[in-house]
Formats: C-alpha cells, sequence, structure tokens
C-alpha cells in the first residue's frame, strides 16, 4: 500500500547537485531537468509541491471536500476513456520526449496474463503492450476509471508528464508497495505491476474486512502530514472511493496546502490528495456527480436510501450497514430535494430485483442472496410483498451469494443455527459446524432479531464422537450421530475406542439428549455384532462372547467408533503397551498367559494379534484364573498344595515330594482365589 510520505530530502539533494554542476559549467539542460524533478518527483511525496512554474491549474480547491474527494460513480467508472482517447491524452500532455529518454507515450511492455479473482476480471497478457493499453485493459478489468490511474501515475511520480523518465519512475510508476517506513515491495516493480496492483488495491480496499479504519458513513480523525505534531481533524468518510485515496495516502492537506494550488505549503503540508484533486480536475473535470443513494439533509439526522425514484427512511443503524456495504456514498441534500420525492416503505434487507422478479436478502458484506420460496421469506420475519425495490444499477452493486438456505444467525448475534423439523438448532462450537457443512465455506443468512426469537429451541447441535461434559456437572458422555449420549467412565477406554476429542459446554447443552442406561466398555455389541476396542477404535469379534459382557450401544453411538483392522476370534490376546503381562480374553473375563508355551497352545496357530488395552480397560474386565506355567506350585482356600504339570494341577502329597520336585530351588507356592479352582483340571496325586 502507497502511503504518500515525504521524499523531499533526496529531492534538495538532486537539487543541490543540479546547482553545483551548473556553477561549474553543466550544460543549462541540468538546470531544466532539475526543475523537472521538482515537478514531477515532488508531484508525489506528501511533503513536497508541484513547481508553480510547471502547470497553472485551473482547480478549485475551495471545493476540495476531505470527506467526498471523489465519488463512487466517478472513481469505479472504467469506461470513460478508451485505449485511444488514453494514448491521444497521454501524448498531448507530451508532445515531444527528450532524446534518450522513453515517455509514456510511447512506453511498452510484455504482460502476462492474470485470471480473474474476487477483485479483477481476467487479463490476458500480450507482447509490447502500450501505456495507453494497459491502462485501459487494467481499468476494465478491474472497474477503475483510468483517468484515476492517469491522475495517480501523475501524482506518484510524475510519469504522465515527464520529458525525461528514468527507468526507476517506470518501476514504481503507481507507487503500489512502495510503504514510507520501509523498501519497496520488488514483486510490485514494473510499469505493468504496478498499474494493475494499484487498480486491484483500490477494489480490495472496499472488499477486505481488513481496511476498515475509514469506514464510509464515520467520522475519522485524518492527519495532516506524517509527523503527529502536525495534528489531524475529524472528517466524515462520505464514500468508498474516499477511503480508497486515504488508504492509499493516509493524509489531507491542511489550508496552507490548499491556499497554495500546486506549489507548497507550510511545514505540516502534505499534498497527496490534493495533486490528485487537482490533476484530475484540470484534466478531466468533476471529481463528482449527482447526489448519492444514501442521503441525509443538512437539518435533520434522518437518513434515507432513495432507488427507483422513492425514499426509503433507513430506520437503524444495521440496515445502514447493509446498505453502504456495496453502495457507500452518503449525500448531504437540500431539504427541498428529500421533499420532493414519494416516501415508500423503510428500507430493509428484502429487496426485489424486478427485472427477474427475484427477491433478495442484503447482507452487510455487500452481498445478496436468492429467497427460493415463500416459506423461507415468512421464516426471516418478511411479508411477501414488504420488498424495496431497487434499481438495476443498485441490486448489480450487490455481490450475488449463495441462495438462502436453512443456515442462519439473528442480527447482531454471531450465534449460528440450523433449521431444523420447524425449530432453531443452536451449532455449539467448530466442530459441531465443521461436521453440519464438511467444513466447506458456507453462507449464514442474517435474520431479524425478533424473527430469530420466535422460533422454538430444538436441542443443541453437538458434533458427534465428542466426550461432551456440561460446566457443573462430573459425569461426561459420548455424543453420537443423533440425540443418544453413552456415559463414559474412562477416557483411556474412550481413547481406546478412538475417541479423543473433549470439550466443556454450558450447563443445559445436553438436557435435549437421550442419555442410555449403558457406559462405553472395552467389549461391546453393535448393531447385533460383538466388537472390540483396539487402542484407536474397534474391530469385529468372532466367538461366543457372553452378552451381559457386551452390552449393545445405541446405533448412533456406534456409528462414531472408528473400524480398524481385521476381526478377532474369541479367545483374543490382549496387552497394555506399558506393561509386560499378556492377556486372553475369553468368556467374559481376562487371564493371564504367563508363557510362550501357553500362549501358543490358545492362538492355535492363528496370525498372532495382539489389541492394544490401556490400564483402564483392562480393569473394566472382570479377571479370571491365570494360565499356569508347568513346574509351578498352587494353592486354594485350604493348604492342599497342587503341582502344575502338562497344564494339570496334582496333589503334592508331602513336604519331601514338595522339596524334591522344586530342587535345587526353594519352592514357591502361590495361593490363588478359591472361586479360581473350577478353571483348572485336576490329575491324580504326584508319587511320592
Amino acid at each position: 500500500m502507497r502511503s504518500n510520505t515525504a521524499r523531499s530530502r533526496p529531492l534538495r539533494l538532486f537539487l543541490a547537485f543540479a546547482a553545483a554542476l551548473a556553477l561549474i559549467g553543466a550544460t543549462p539542460n541540468v538546470a531544466v531537468a532539475a526543475v523537472e524533478v521538482q515537478s514531477s518527483v515532488a508531484a508525489a511525496g506528501t511533503q513536497s509541491a508541484v513547481s508553480s512554474r510547471q502547470v497553472l491549474s485551473a482547480a478549485d480547491l475551495s471545493q476540495f471536500r476531505p470527506g467526498n474527494i471523489i465519488s463512487n460513480a466517478v472513481f469505479y467508472d472504467s469506461t470513460t476513456m478508451s485505449e485511444a482517447q488514453i494514448d491521444a491524452f497521454l501524448r498531448t500532455r507530451v508532445p515531444n520526449c527528450q532524446s534518450g529518454y522513453t515517455c509514456l507515450k510511447d512506453f511498452r511492455q510484455d504482460t502476462v496474463t492474470r485470471a480473474a479473482d474476487a477483485y479483477c476480471g481476467r487479463y490476458d497478457g500480450a507482447t509490447a503492450e502500450s501505456a495507453a493499453r494497459i491502462i485501459q485493459k487494467v481499468a476494465a478489468a478491474c472497474g477503475i476509471n483510468p483517468q484515476v490511474i492517469l491522475a495517480t501515475l501523475q501524482k506518484e511520480q510524475g510519469l504522465v508528464t515527464h520529458t525525461w523518465p528514468s527507468d526507476w519512475r517506470y518501476t514504481i510508476a503507481m507507487g503500489q508497495g512502495c510503504p514510507d517506513t520501509a523498501a519497496c515491495d520488488t514483486r510490485y516493480y514494473g510499469f505493468y505491476n504496478q498499474v494493475y496492483g494499484a487498480a486491484r488495491q483500490f477494489k480490495l480496499y472496499g472488499q477486505s474486512t481488513y481496511f476498515n479504519w475509514y469506514t464510509p458513513g464515520k467520522t475519522w480523525n485524518v492527519q495532516f502530514n506524517p509527523n503527529q505534531s502536525c495534528g489531524s481533524s475529524p472528517v466524515y468518510i462520505e464514500n468508498q472511493a474516499t477511503a480508497n485515496l486515504y488508504y492509499y495516502t493516509p493524509y489531507q492537506p491542511n489550508a496552507a496546502a490548499l491556499r497554495a494550488g500546486y506549489g507548497e505549503g507550510d511545514g505540516c503540508s502534505s499534498y497527496g490528495n490534493r495533486n490528485f484533486y487537482n490533476y484530475f480536475s484540470d484534466w478531466f473535470g468533476s471529481l463528482q456527480t449527482r447526489y448519492a443513494p444514501i442521503v441525509k439533509s443538512a437539518s435533520s439526522p434522518a437518513m434515507y436510501f432513495v432507488t427507483e425514484g422513492v425514499k426509503h427512511y433507513i430506520p437503524d443503524e444495521a440496515t445502514l450497514r447493509v446498505l453502504m456495504s456495496a453502495l457507500p456514498t452518503v449525500s448531504t441534500v437540500p431539504d427541498t430535494y428529500l421533499t420532493s420525492l414519494p416516501a415508500g416503505r423503510d428500507a430493509s434487507r428484502y429487496v426485489h430485483d424486478a427485472r427477474n422478479g427475484a427477491l433478495y436478502l442484503l447482507e452487510s458484506d455487500g452481498t445478496k442472496h436468492w429467497f427460493s420460496s415463500g416459506d423461507l421469506i415468512a421464516r426471516f420475519g418478511y411479508a411477501f410483498g414488504d420488498y424495496v425495490n431497487l434499481s438495476p444499477s443498485h441490486i448489480d452493486a450487490y455481490r450475488t451469494g449463495d441462495a438462502v438456505g436453512d443456515y442462519f444467525k439473528a442480527e447482531g448475534s454471531v450465534d449460528y443455527y440450523v433449521w431444523r423439523d420447524n425449530q432453531k438448532r443452536y451449532v455449539v462450537d467448530d466442530w459441531a459446524w465443521a461436521e453440519l457443512t464438511g467444513s466447506r465455506p458456507t453462507y449464514v443468512a442474517t435474520m431479524k432479531a425478533a424473527s430469530a426469537a420466535g422460533i422454538p429451541l430444538g436441542r443443541p447441535v453437538l458434533a458427534s464422537g465428542i466426550l461432551a461434559k456440561e460446566q457443573s456437572t462430573p459425569n461426561v458422555y459420548l455424543t453420537g450421530t443423533a440425540a443418544d449420549l453413552v456415559y463414559v467412565d474412562s477416557f483411556d477406554t474412550a481413547r481406546d475406542a478412538g475417541v479423543t476429542r473433549y470439550r466443556i459446554y454450558a450447563d443445559g447443552t445436553l438436557s435435549g439428549f437421550t442419555k442410555s442406561n449403558v457406559t462405553l466398555s472395552p467389549v461391546l455389541t453393535c448393531g447385533g455384532s460383538v466388537f472390540a476396542v483396539a487402542g484407536t477404535g474397534i474391530v469385529p469379534v468372532n466367538g461366543a462372547v457372553p452378552s451381559a459382557a457386551a452390552p449393545a450401544l445405541p446405533e448412533s453411538i456406534c456409528a462414531v467408533l472408528p473400524r480398524r483392522g481385521n476381526a478377532v476370534s474369541t479367545p483374543f490376546f490382549v496387552k497394555n503397551p506399558a506393561a509386560d503381562p499378556v492377556l486372553v480374553y475369553s468368556d467374559g473375563t481376562l487371564r493371564h498367559v504367563r508363557d510362550q508355551q501357553t500362549l501358543q497352545r490358545l492362538n492355535a496357530g492363528r496370525p498372532l494379534v495382539f489389541l492394544s488395552w490401556s490400564a483402564a480397560s483392562i480393569a473394566r474386565v472382570p479377571s479370571g484364573a491365570p494360565y499356569l506355567t508347568d513346574g509351578s506350585f498352587v494353592q486354594f482356600g485350604d493348604p492342599d498344595i497342587f503341582y502344575v504339570t502338562g497344564g494339570t494341577l496334582r496333589l503334592v502329597p508331602d513336604v519331601e515330594t514338595l522339596t524334591r520336585l522344586a530342587s535345587p530351588r526353594w519352592p514357591v507356592v502361590e495361593r490363588l482365589p478359591e472361586s479360581f479352582r473350577a478353571s483348572y483340571t485336576f490329575g491324580p496325586a504326584m508319587p511320592r
């Protein structure tokens, strides 16, 4: 962005150098050159003025209005000059160019093709295009008056009238990408890049939400000079075109600058926007047109929207903001003008295009959105016939967006709702919104606050597959694709099932949901089939599992659990990645497998697969009797000791036999619960 601050110091150095050359016998052309530098380079500088010897101004600076330097209608009229007219204009400005230099009238450059975007249409590149052709094509592509481009070229680098321009003047012809506080951005170097970049920037100012500090329809303090001690004054910015000029050159001329015409004012003067006004006025005439569509009288704060010859009272700031998003100019008009206009219904977002009968909802981003049915119109609080007829130019000023649909928000609110079953359902957060829309850019229509308040409230929209908790309650629930919730007593078990997202919501958020009487468990039933958690999701389980050990979940909950890997068959093996024991799941219990031989026997030649379970998931399943290792000793609830051999438990009849069987180690006897006895096979007692 070009801000047009001072370049007076380099200029003075150049003039001093030129004067020194003259003193030592340099040719007279050097002195002439110095004057030309003053005329052209100074035209661009905020702190520099144009030499009064260069031009006699016809511009009436007493008519300069800092809040309305140029009208939108003039600024955005790309049809004011053809290529031939631009070429003739440039040749009139500079009939003769100094030898060895290329003046703008003769300048040519290869251009590249640029695709259309939100701000400019397509530009088809070509070989050796003239300056006039580049200006005309850029103006047409970006919807900018070519006269604006010419005046900017002059006030920035003096290129329109320069008779010996250096290459550098073409390099930064429009000052685009050359802020006052940093070096120029090399991406914008070159005449074509400069003209296209500046024109596109002018369009971007009015459409990007970033540029909001000179918003039309408000009063802003605009400085007189980069030196803040020079002060500022409040300026009511009447239109987007004037805002564009301030974004590009953020200073207004003070009284001394305006009195000076093209000359110098005082130490607090700036000249960029004054010189733009001067050049445009002298070369092309008035920068204004008839009254803008949004008007107010000097005697009243009331504002009206004038379209199709009818005035419509603007009832509130929200409606004004919507209208000014595409029609940003505000005119102060005589009372007689307002009283001469017939009054229509109050202005609103609901408008009509008489050319094709389309009914639209206007938005504050300068877009219009088609109503596809009368039911939608009524839902948004409008009677079918209560629209405002817009003139073609006014309706066309709004960009066409997506049709009005089921997503909406109340005017003045940031909360999103979706229409479902004649209810409004609040979209709780970004996860829910992304799931609803598939993360695609989606239009959210603005509804009257009263209309939105009158729609019955349904249950909120939550993303599926998340762990949800209300602020004041300890319970955590897993959300599904419908209204079902399942209680979750362990974050680790949820993670084993592939659920990791967690969020706390306001109290009452979950009140409209159905809370199932089951708890998420490591083994579960979905749609009649058994599944087991596997660390990052669930896998099918083949084989018998007691129904009590695999509670059935609602289908809307099952739908959010990710499927991982191939099916396993009972008995299947489970392991905690952070611990050593291998467990086998069978008949609703987990049994510890203590040796490789037993593991291979239980696996029965299948590909060996371990399901990854957290300690919490393992703890959720009842523990069964461990598989005992041959050569070990166990006892249950009585003094009898058994020796394990070949998977069978055999009674040890006396201490001598126990010592002999354990030799050369001391015998270690494991105590097991009496309830485990039935899990083992017993054989005859060991011989003495």
